[in-house]
């Protein structure tokens, strides 16, 4: 009886270890598997986002209204109150309607970078930089006191999109320009509307 007893404990006992073997292996599978979906949805989620490389060799040649060659000019917002000034290899293009492009050999390059340079964003001063697609490569220069947010490129239709902050929607106070608003809370819903500042 004793040796049933034992037979039947150590037959538990190596089932419990090959259990929790193929626990192990089947955890350390779930793991790589998990690895490989992170980094494969990584891979193609930051495969077109491109960056800024600070320049002063390029603020300077933005504040001297150099035209390079082959590059394609753009301004930020309206013409007269411009918040960037880029200039993108002939073979980019913008898909943002915010930016509007113009001929760099006009006097428009000049207005745009004084305005820029003149009217900064309260919390910076006008700079210049490369812009880089993700791949390191220059595709282009910006001249701006805006913090850049996102930067994508697609390298093969060569669409860039260029997202910043936008302080055109908000007025001298921080708050938002004229306009109607709508909203709930804890004291019941209303509507407002603001005329001016």
């Amino acid at each position: 009886m004793l040796r049933l007893k034992f037979g039947v404990r150590e037959s538990q006992t190596q089932f419990l270890r090959r259990f929790k073997e193929y626990g192990n292996i089947s955890r350390t599978i779930f793991v790589f598997l998990s690895l490989i979906g992170f980094l494969y949805c990584f891979g193609c989620s930051g495969a077109n986002y491109g960056s800024l490389k600070h320049s002063r060799d390029v603020t300077q040649a933005f504040e001297t209204y150099h035209v390079y060659p082959k590059h394609r000019y753009y301004h930020l917002y309206l013409e007269n109150s411009p918040y960037a000034v880029i200039a993108l290899q002939n073979s980019y293009t913008i898909s943002d309607k915010q930016w509007t492009e113009f001929d760099p050999q006009t006097d428009k390059l000049e207005k745009a970078v004084e305005l820029v340079k003149r009217f900064p964003v309260n919390y910076s001063n006008a700079y210049g930089s490369y812009l880089m697609d993700s791949l390191g490569n220059q595709i282009g220069y910006w001249y701006s006191s805006l913090r850049l947010r996102t930067l994508k490129v697609d390298n093969e239709t060569k669409k860039v999109s260029i997202y910043t902050d936008t302080p055109w929607l908000r007025d001298g106070d921080g708050g938002f320009g004229t306009g109607i608003g709508v909203g709930t809370g804890s004291g019941g819903s209303g509507i407002g509307i603001r005329f001016g500042h």
